[in-house]
């Protein structure tokens, strides 16, 4: 839905939370195991939609340009980004699944993280690979 078209109330609702999205996602670049880039999405699905001009500036700012980059859906994935995405993938699902196990949770529930996981290895190796230069 084209910007315009929205009533006012709802583009500063969007506005807002694209705002706060943005501001996540700077605190994401700074702390460790925060995420950066999902919240870059989500804000600039919200500005986009109520505030373009605002969303280009933010996207252009320093703290966010080297993430912003991946909107782009021409931007090619670099193979440095996708191992760095399966290391910290991978040591999350080994730990919460050793933490699971050893809590005694259900084999199931630990075969259902490691099947996500799977799942999510396969989506980062495929993802932009095709326009990836160091394929």
């Amino acid at each position: 839905m084209p910007a315009h078209t929205l009533v006012s109330g709802t583009r500063w609702a969007l506005a807002g939370v694209g705002v706060l999205c943005f501001a996540l996602g700077a605190v994401g670049a700074i702390v460790p195991g925060l995420p950066t880039t999902v919240f870059l999405i989500a804000g600039s699905y919200c500005l986009v939609r109520s505030c373009p001009a605002l969303e280009r500036r933010l996207r252009e700012h320093p703290v966010f340009r080297r993430h912003a980059v991946y909107l782009d859906e021409t931007a090619p994935l670099p193979a440095g980004a996708r191992k760095a995405a399966l290391t910290g993938m991978w040591t999350s699902i080994l730990l919460s699944s050793t933490v699971l196990a050893w809590r005694g949770a259900s084999h199931m529930l630990v075969g259902v993280v490691v099947a996500s996981g799977i799942a999510g290895t396969v989506a980062i190796v495929r993802f932009r690979r095709h326009l990836d230069p160091d394929r």
